[in-house]
């Protein structure tokens, strides 16, 4: 079974590249262009992987995570894309149920691979 995954991300080019990326490799993608969205999103279908920018309108990222923890909604394990953001996951990251970090722009190999050893490590837990 494919992995499901949204991005939720404001720059409709990127998301819909990661998305066409991410999609070529078998993967079932949706994407929501802010927190709002994506929160609506996970409250109606379940996710295997969410990738999230950080700085969006309406909703950044981080209270995207806040009210996510909050929902008691099932709770994927999130991979932060962002400009806004280090290399390095902080414990105030990991509490928030962040479980990599990449920094835009990112490389589509790249960012095939760490899906896909990230969906890998989740699955074997």
């Amino acid at each position: 079974m494919s992995a499901n995954i949204l991005i939720i991300d404001d720059d409709e080019i990127l998301a819909g590249l990661l998305e066409l990326t991410l999609e070529l490799e078998g993967y079932t993608v949706s994407t929501a262009p802010d927190g709002d969205e994506g929160l609506a999103r996970v409250r109606g279908e379940r996710f295997d992987l969410i990738l999230l920018d950080l700085v969006m309108p309406k909703m950044d990222g981080i209270k995207f995570l806040r009210l996510l923890n909050e929902s008691g909604f099932h709770r994927p394990p999130v991979m932060i894309v962002s400009s806004a953001t280090g290399t390095e996951l902080t414990d105030q990251h990991r509490a928030l149920g962040v479980v990599a970090l990449a920094r835009k722009p990112v490389e589509p190999a790249q960012l095939v691979q760490r899906v896909a050893k990230l969906l890998a490590s989740e699955g074997s837990r």
